[in-house]
């Protein structure tokens, strides 16, 4: 079994983050897409050193530097619970190879353990790089002793399995759930997007709590952060301890208890393997067909339809991309319940809520577009569109057109809860309408747009996509960082010139959106693609 395990395990790091096309490809587009992604993945990264490395700081000029280690593996270690969680399923039980596995002379055990080394190594690099920033601003302020490189070195490698445990025992249970039901993905999708928000539920219940910290707790700071993250996650606590006082035993306690967490998960997960998998992949006929009436729909109909049969048939396209227009909702529906009265008074300097709440909401509405991958996940069957007698523009308008009325719902509950909430005028009400429909149909195309650019057609799961490629990236977050520097525009103006401000943002929005549409229609789509 150790054999297995070490060639499956080599032919799922082979090509990790698309390493093996950038060595071996001979295509000049895909290296070029390569370095561009990976220069996307440094700026993120920088990011991330600079965000960490400036908290770090800051415990550190506070006196806190005993909580640091507590902190930085807390931190991690969310991290990759959150990002680990919508995608475990889809990595441990991904279709993509299944057939030829189960023909080959391996064990379940090989197969599992194989992909959770894989899971695993992409955790510990994002451990790492959010771990590495902090811990180089402490030692570089600190200096602490030889036992804390030696604790730390030990302890580090363990971080990454217990949240990695919690969010593969999660994927694994709501994969196994949906698999037993007739729409897997849909059920699949709704257990994934209702976990999501009862850990944002938790995360603000959390910060209620935390807001009750009075002056007293505050003159011993440490010891009040240490007790937060014993609420948030004990081990981060415990494993921080450790490598403070560099105490080898404690780390190696710690070590121990997260591989027996991990060892007893992945040997619930090759029992169940076989059964998830059966019920995932396999399909029931029940030879009922009776001929009806037949019934002819226009292009851009029927090109939407198969756009929502392929979009509910993947859960983490669905989870990934319709969680952006729920958060819309609640934070509507909580300002609704909360008042501008109380948001006003928590905000450090006055501003005009009115104003700003339409760019606000359509950024949320803006995460993760359907139509930044939607081309990506046609994989495979792409050449299928390819050689259909359809223009660019009947292709293209349909995954445009899904996205919209996937977003229409939310979009309408959204308004009317943000109208009983502002009660606002004739004008404010005009742009509370218009800003995020403007906004919202820009992303959308350019999501095409970028996707165009940036095709990934060949790969080997779903998450490769969603996830990990530079049209989700790139494309994703264009609406949301669009709305996010309007808000700063309008936020900043005095508020004589707000209306004008906005009724060229609109404009403007609108013509750029008009001229990436023409553009995408004239796309040669069967040459480029």
């Amino acid at each position: 079994m150790l054999t297995q395990i070490k060639i499956l395990t080599k032919l799922e790091l082979s090509n990790l983050y698309g390493l093996n096309v950038f060595r071996f490809s001979k295509d000049k587009k895909a290296k070029k897409k390569f370095l561009g992604l990976l220069a996307l993945w440094v700026i993120l990264l920088a990011m991330l050193f600079f965000y960490v490395g400036g908290l770090t700081y800051g415990l550190i000029y506070l006196e806190s530097e005993a909580a640091v280690p507590a902190y930085l593996i807390t931190v991690s270690s969310l991290l990759i619970f959150v990002f680990g969680m919508l995608k475990a399923g889809s990595v441990i039980f991904r279709r993509e190879g299944y057939d030829i596995l189960c023909a080959l002379p391996v064990t379940n055990g090989a197969v599992v353990v194989s992909r959770l080394i894989r899971i695993y190594v992409e955790d510990l690099l994002l451990a790492l790089a959010a771990l590495l920033p902090g811990l180089a601003v402490y030692v570089w302020n600190i200096h602490p002793g030889a036992g804390f490189y030696l604790t730390g070195i030990l302890g580090i490698g363990s971080i990454p399995l217990i949240p990695m445990t919690a969010s593969v025992f999660i994927g694994t249970l709501i994969t196994g759930i949906s698999s037993r039901m007739r729409y897997k993905s849909l059920i699949a999708a709704g257990l994934s997007i209702v976990t999501v928000l009862g850990i944002l539920y938790g995360s603000s219940r959390l910060s209620a709590m935390e807001g009750n910290i009075d002056p007293e707790m505050l003159k011993n700071l440490s010891a009040s952060i240490v007790a937060l993250l014993e609420r948030i996650y004990p081990p981060a606590v415990w494993l921080g301890a450790s490598i403070i006082r560099g105490d080898v035993l404690g780390c190696l306690l710690c070590t121990g208890l997260s591989l027996a967490v991990f060892a007893a998960a992945a040997a619930g997960i090759v029992l169940c393997f076989q059964k998830i998998c059966r019920g995932l992949f396999g399909s029931v006929a029940k030879h009922n067909y009776q001929m009806g009436t037949l019934r002819a729909s226009s292009v851009l109909s029927s090109l939407c339809r198969r756009e929502f049969r392929r979009y509910f048939s993947s859960s983490i396209y669905v989870t990934n991309t319709v969680i952006g227009p729920i958060m819309g909702c609640v934070l509507s529906g909580a300002l609704l319940a909360a008042g501008t009265e109380k948001l006003e008074k928590l905000l450090p300097f006055p501003i005009d809520i009115v104003s700003l709440v339409p760019f606000v909401i359509a950024g949320v509405f803006c995460m993760m577009t359907t139509t930044a991958t939607s081309i990506s996940m046609e994989g495979k069957n792409w050449w299928i569109v390819k050689s259909l007698p359809l223009s660019a523009k009947n292709i293209l308008d349909a995954k445009i057109l899904m996205n919209l009325l996937l977003i229409l719902p939310f979009y309408l509950l959204s308004e009317l809860l943000l109208i009983f909430a502002l009660k606002p005028g004739a004008e404010e009400l005009l742009w509370l309408l218009l800003i995020p429909a403007v906004l919202i149909l820009f992303s959308c195309v350019y999501g095409i747009t970028i996707n165009l650019r940036f095709p990934v057609l060949v790969w080997e799961s779903e998450v490769r996509i969603v996830k990990q490629s530079a049209s989700s990236m790139l494309g994703g977050m264009g609406g949301f960082l669009l709305a996010i520097l309007c808000t700063v525009a309008v936020g900043t103006v005095p508020g004589a010139y707000a209306g004008y401000l906005k009724a060229g943002i609109f404009a403007g929005i609108l013509a750029v959106t008009a001229v990436l549409y023409r553009k995408n229609n004239r796309f040669d789509i069967c040459g480029k693609i």
